[in-house]
């Protein structure tokens, strides 16, 4: 096809060049070469070329290409004035591809005024959007300044030009050894951030949600988030930023978030610079999800604006970059659009461009959306602040993503210690002999009459005095004056519903709207969902779960891939009309006052949407906020998040969040990818009470940490390994009394025989409790007794002390379906052992039954499956009369 395109485009280029001056030539048509498109008319081709000359997109896509490689063409201007008008739209489209962005490359700048204003020093790209309007609301904004506010007045250019200056040279000379990734060279940050945040404010947005990497990080905390001086320095000398109690590790100063109420030219804008550690594009989904948050509060978009920064390596390099960007679509996690700024330093640590990318830019990832994408020169203060107005309008009239490409460079090599020449020579020679934006845009301005020399060396002696001030307060900073509060208290409250209650939801939940029609197997499905006193299955003590916080008027929120039926088949949240499409989503319909229950199947991601549903719990800590893996191993495709913000989060910042993860999890012959969540990661990371990691075998259990989550009761994320075989397993019910008032969790279940001696406890974990039971009745093995670990982490050593005292002679056995590197079983090992002493057993030394140490969690052949589970199960009862460990 392009083979095809470009030769029928060098037939055309031909034919309409000879047209274009047949009257003086005396052509005739019929002297024309031989063509396949000889046949084709003059006017038809002219009406092709209007088309395309006003919407590209209108065109057939052959037509497209040969019109594409006509304007690529060398065009003489006497070509005409349909080829003229090719020329403009290809200088509309491929401009930035010649513009002058490279502040160390200077070049002069196109005669023509529509090719200045295409490749200048700021330029458009818009050839990706495949909407028209849109195309023409950028191309109105770019030729007109339709949309958009007056310029920027330089004067406030400069000033905050010679604040980002000064901030970074006071910081130099104080702390030459210290690590501060500055913003020298890319100083124009500053007015970019606080041009976006002030057009927003203006604009009537409320709130910015801020992401951001190191590059540059604490001058704007300090020049425009407000964060004050002295704190900053205090921090970076290395006062601890967080109280004392409980203590907590901390982290450098630029990872560390920031809050503040700023005004900005007359308008109030509150800011959240969310904290985030050196994989530099992981707050990205944070950011998404916290400003989806308080939109969802605060009633729409239109109130939040989700703000991220980039580096230029980092941005194109990582993949959550292109999760985010397909995050801004669907329903449930959509903004109403994000503003993107890129420091592009042209230099990520020493790997050049070609190194790190294949895109000509390195905003490529955005071309796969309707973004705006701008390119500006970084030192061109007046231009960079014409983006930031043309940024936040599209995002106002748009309601989609808008990207600034800030080109710049690094002065400094990637931290201020690191010495660049030795990778970069050349390029650092020439970095060397660059003059500072801000002295180049004074002296810019001196020479046009607009400020006079006096009048900078007043802002910058006003700068220095500034910061100098603030440098000398740091020594009386204290910690108690940063902000941070200390962990909130535990709240305690009823986990158990009355009788009423449940009924009055499961019956709402079991019957589907007057008229709808539904699939013919659904009815089955609601006939479950009745009340049944002598077993509610898991499904129903979900729902119930749910229904009963939705009636207490928390928020309830479960996003991940298929939740809304259910990976498993098992929910049904949504009913579907059969016939229209038309969806039911009973949990809503409860009562009028109720919380708001939304589900939402999520794109095919876990690194972004955990990350999101992470953000989202950071905002609404009063909502129940649910993440499911689709199987409990895909979780480790989101492992950045796991590691760095959920586990970690609220020690490193002070950011405590009530998130729960659903990990199904269960060995059933599924093979390696969906078998194991991969308990023993989450419980190493687990340490000062900052994870609950859970394994619950009954749905009673289940419900109550549901609502002790949703509740307050414990202010950290829940891990639970969810089960998948006992959704529907038979002996996996709990009674309703289970649920009643005065009822609980219960983080240990004991099953020993009535009477008679024990001589063997088996502890385990999970489903193969069930199994264990099973084989016990079967063998009438009544020294037995089963011990359920239902929470692992904390560890509830006190009550396994309490069951382990009733049997002080049992051998104890540890049983577990994963292989022995992996499960609970080390990590429990020598703690068992630590509480079997202290109660007195007289053999604390617990034995293993399960699967070998093995590289994979999990065989693929079913059959294999099986005998491999009898080998367990023969193994923990051989041991019961063996007494020994069983490999």
């Amino acid at each position: 096809m392009w083979r095809c395109a470009w030769v029928a485009g060098m037939t055309v280029l031909s034919w309409r060049q000879r047209w274009a001056f047949r009257p003086q030539r005396g052509f005739q048509e019929t002297s024309m070469p031989s063509s396949p498109l000889s046949g084709i008319s003059h006017a038809y081709l002219e009406a092709m070329q209007r088309a395309f000359e006003a919407d590209p997109a209108s065109v057939e896509p052959g037509w497209r290409v040969l019109f594409q490689v006509l304007a690529e063409a060398e065009i003489s201007p006497d070509a005409g004035a349909g080829a003229q008008a090719l020329r403009a739209t290809e200088w509309r489209e491929r401009g930035h591809l010649q513009a002058q962005l490279d502040p160390l490359t200077p070049r002069t700048p196109p005669a023509d005024p529509l090719q200045a204003l295409y490749a200048g020093t700021l330029a458009v790209e818009s050839a990706h959007i495949d909407d028209a309007a849109r195309r023409a609301w950028l191309r109105a904004a770019m030729e007109e300044g339709a949309g958009l506010p007056a310029p920027a007045e330089p004067r406030a250019l400069l000033a905050e030009l010679i604040a980002a200056e000064e901030f970074e040279s006071l910081l130099g000379r104080k702390f030459p050894t210290k690590k501060r990734f500055g913003a020298e060279g890319a100083e124009a940050v500053v007015p970019l951030l606080r041009r976006v945040l002030s057009r927003a404010a203006a604009e009537g947005i409320r709130r910015a949600v801020i992401g951001t990497m190191h590059r540059g990080r604490l001058s704007l905390m300090s020049n425009v988030l407000g964060r004050a001086f002295a704190r900053l320095v205090a921090e970076v000398k290395g006062a601890h930023p967080f109280p004392a109690d409980p203590p907590r590790p901390g982290d450098v100063p630029y990872h560390l978030g920031h809050e503040a109420e700023l005004v900005l030219d007359g308008h109030s804008i509150t800011v959240t610079l969310l904290s985030n550690p050196s994989h530099l594009e992981a707050v990205d989904p944070l950011v998404l999800g916290r400003a989806r948050a308080a939109q969802d509060v605060a009633g729409g978009p239109g109130a939040v604006l989700p703000v991220i920064l980039h580096t230029d390596a980092a941005v194109v390099g990582q993949g959550v970059v292109a999760e985010c960007i397909q995050l801004a679509g669907p329903a449930g996690y959509s903004v109403g659009g994000t503003v993107h700024l890129v420091i592009n330093n042209q230099i990520g640590f020493t790997t050049e461009p070609g190194e790190a990318r294949t895109s000509h830019h390195c905003t490529g990832p955005w071309k796969a959306v309707d973004s705006a994408i701008l390119h500006v020169n970084g030192d061109d203060p007046e231009a960079v602040a014409r983006a930031a107005d043309i940024a936040l309008a599209w995002r106002q009239a748009q309601g989609c993503d808008a990207v600034v490409d800030l080109v710049c460079y690094r002065r400094n090599g990637h931290n201020e210690i690191d010495e660049p020449g030795f990778t970069q020579p050349r390029l650092y020679a020439r970095i060397a002999e660059q003059v500072p934006v801000a002295r180049a845009f004074a002296a810019r301005l001196v020479a046009a009459g607009v400020v006079t020399e006096a009048e900078v060396a007043a802002l910058t002696e006003a700068a220095r005095v500034r910061f100098q001030a603030g440098f000398e307060e740091a020594a009386s900073h204290r910690v108690n004056e940063s902000g941070y509060p200390p962990r909130p208290p535990r709240r305690a409250a009823e986990t158990g519903v009355a009788a009423p209650v449940l009924e009055e939801i499961a019956t709402a939940l079991a019957a589907a709207p007057e008229g709808m029609a539904l699939h013919p197997r659904m009815n089955r499905v609601l006939r479950q969902r009745v009340l049944d006193p002598a077993g509610i299955p898991w499904p129903s003590a979900e729902a119930l779960a749910f229904g009963s916080l939705l009636l207490q008027g928390v928020p309830v929120r479960l996003s991940g891939q298929d939740v809304v039926r259910g990976a498993f088949s098992h929910r049904h949240f949504a009913l579907s009309d059969a016939a229209s499409g038309t969806r039911h989503v009973g949990l809503n319909a409860l009562a009028p006052d109720q919380g708001h229950f939304q589900a939402f199947n999520s794109p095919l991601s876990e690194y972004a949407v955990l990350g999101f549903e992470y953000g989202y719990s950071l905002e609404r800590p009063e909502a129940l906020v649910i993440w499911e893996a689709q199987f409990g191993d895909f979780a480790n495709g989101a492992q950045i998040v796991i590691d760095q913000f959920i586990a970690a989060a609220e020690a490193k910042w002070c950011d405590p969040s009530r998130l729960v993860l659903l990990l199904p999890q269960g060995l059933e012959g599924q093979g390696p990818e969906h078998s194991s969540a991969r308990l023993e990661r989450y419980l190493q990371l687990a340490a000062g009470e900052n994870l609950r990691i859970v394994q619950p075998s009954t749905p009673a259990n289940y419900f109550h940490l549901l609502r002790e989550q949703a509740l307050g009761h414990h202010d950290c994320p829940l891990v639970v390994m969810s089960p998948k075989k006992l959704l529907r397993l038979p002996e996996a019910l709990s009674p309703l009394a289970d649920f009643l008032p005065g009822t609980s969790f219960h983080p240990v279940l004991a099953s020993a025989p009535a009477s008679g001696p024990v001589e063997t406890v088996l502890l385990c974990s999970g489903k193969i409790a069930y199994e264990l039971e099973e084989v016990r009745a079967a063998r009438g093995a009544t020294e037995v007794a089963i011990l359920r670990l239902e929470r692992l982490y904390p560890l509830p050593a006190a009550e396994i002390a309490r069951q382990l005292r009733r049997w002080p002679r049992a051998r104890l056995l540890w049983v577990q379906e994963e292989p022995e590197n992996m499960g609970a079983w080390r990590w429990l090992d020598r703690q068992l052992e630590t509480i079997a002493t202290e109660a007195g057993c007289l053999h604390p030394r617990a034995a293993y039954a399960g699967r070998p140490a093995s590289p994979s969690p999990a065989g693929s052949f079913h059959g294999a499956h099986d005998d491999d589970q009898r080998a367990i199960l023969e193994q923990a009862f051989a041991a019961t009369r063996a007494g020994s460990r069983v490999a």
